[in-house]
């Protein structure tokens, strides 16, 4: 394959060395301070969020994590950790690139039942008349129980659009729930609806 540019995102470590984490028994592991429920560390009174610890790093992560660790600091109720299948990604390339959840490999490494649809940028009247048609809007879910297992799009607003998707696998929605819900015409979050409209057999622009 040729290719103009390479994007290469590769070579982050945690920067945890020679910084006295051992002096005060701070437990790591390949680098990373351990970490039990709320992100606390073994020792007592000290918590660690964002790029020292073993989980995505991505400065919306670490803003979570600190706001969950607080949270349990002052005694509110709060979740123990963030659901890594439940958090964005971004990459502000062109055209952008955006996604949450299991790819196809994961799940067939996993052996979960699952169906997919892809949507053609092409397909958004939006996208064609700000000449900006190229990519897609795909869409994974369980065969079985229909519940959103991931999403990935590619291409105009991918980072901003990404987020209803989102939005209904938190709220725990189906498929037909985004399908049957009017969106404006024209917008780019056309291409949701007739993603998950597709992943029920009866997408309409393509």
């Amino acid at each position: 394959m040729e290719v103009e540019k390479i994007l290469v995102a590769v070579g982050r470590e945690p920067n945890t060395k020679n910084i006295g984490l051992g002096n005060i028994g701070i437990e790591l592991e390949k680098g990373f301070v351990k970490v039990r429920e709320y992100y606390k560390t073994n020792v007592e009174n000290i918590y660690a969020i964002g790029d020292i610890i073993n989980t995505p790093q991505l400065a919306h992560v670490a803003s979570k994590e600190g706001e969950i660790a607080v949270e349990n600091m002052v005694g509110h109720k709060t979740e123990k950790f963030i659901d890594i299948n439940k958090i964005p990604s971004a990459i502000y390339s062109e055209p952008q690139i955006a996604s949450f959840g299991y790819t196809e490999e994961k799940l067939k490494e996993k052996k979960i039942d699952y169906k997919k649809f892809i949507f053609p940028y092409r397909g958004i009247g939006k996208s064609v008349a700000i000449e900006k048609s190229e990519g897609f809007v795909k869409i994974l879910t369980d065969k079985n129980t229909d519940e959103i297992l991931g999403a990935h799009i590619v291409g105009a607003e991918a980072t901003e659009l990404i987020h209803e998707m989102l939005l209904a696998k938190n709220a725990e929605l189906l498929p037909e729930d985004i399908s049957k819900m009017i969106h404006t015409h024209p917008t780019l979050s056309e291409g949701i609806m007739e993603a998950f409209r597709g992943i029920e057999g009866w997408a309409i622009h393509i």
